[in-house]
């Protein structure tokens, strides 16, 4: 009899302790050790309550704006804001958002917006000089350089002029080059990738046409949105937080 009401007393103990343990780690749940071995016994109750904190949490799962903050004015604070439904519900968007990891940032400006301006052209290059020759007044020019991988479409002299009349920034489907340079000036610029060979300067391509790449398509007058988390395209009118 003493032997077994030992044995007993040991498993009662060793549950009471796994009751224990168990609300240490489950904070948010109510653990119940009774006796296991006499109906007359009383419910020994292990719990820690953490009621508040529950709430708190499947109010933040369920909140879509959660972690928001219209000052960052980030493209992830505009997604929040303008591009609500779920991905899986096919509904119409007020924003076009480009494929992830298609650009890369270059600029000593990383977050950058304004109206567009556009270029289509094909390893070569004057409508960019042109247009960055001009008074940017806070824009955005859109070079589409068919996605050439075999010459850059923007060097630091072009990059340096942006800089001098008022670019806000540019974002090339294509190539630059002297991207050290860039990086160093006051500019967004978003290339997919540097080389060191010039482009030509023979056909000069279009401007202020609709460009399509990386999965959007930009019309002259659209908004750019772009930060270290990608490029979102707007409508002619500004979004606002």
């Amino acid at each position: 009899p003493r032997a077994r009401r030992a044995v007993h007393e040991g498993m009662f103990s060793s549950g009471l302790r796994r009751a224990a343990a168990l609300a240490r780690c489950a904070p948010s749940s109510r653990v119940l050790a009774s006796s296991f071995f006499s109906s007359s016994s009383s419910a020994v109750e292990a719990s820690f309550s953490a009621r508040p904190l529950l709430a708190f949490r499947r109010a933040m799962c369920a909140n879509p704006m959660h972690g928001y903050d219209a000052s960052r004015a980030g493209t992830c604070e505009y997604t929040d804001v303008h591009y609500p439904d779920p991905l899986d519900v096919t509904v119409p968007r007020k924003m076009q958002i480009a494929d992830a990891g298609y650009f890369r940032d270059f600029g000593g400006v990383t977050r950058f917006s304004g109206p567009a301006s556009t270029v289509k052209c094909y390893e070569n290059n004057p409508l960019v000089r042109e247009a960055l020759g001009e008074p940017g007044n806070g824009r955005v020019l859109v070079v589409d350089g068919g996605g050439s991988m075999r010459c850059a479409l923007l060097g630091d002299n072009l990059a340096g002029m942006a800089v001098s009349n008022g670019w806000a920034g540019i974002v090339i489907n294509g190539c630059l080059r002297d991207s050290e340079d860039i990086g160093k000036m006051r500019i967004g610029v978003k290339a997919i990738a540097p080389h060191p060979v010039k482009s030509s300067k023979r056909d000069p391509g279009m401007r202020e046409v609709p460009v399509t790449f990386a999965g959007v398509t930009v019309r002259p007058g659209d908004w750019i949105y772009a930060d270290m988390d990608g490029m979102l395209v707007g409508g002619p009118e500004k979004f606002e937080l």
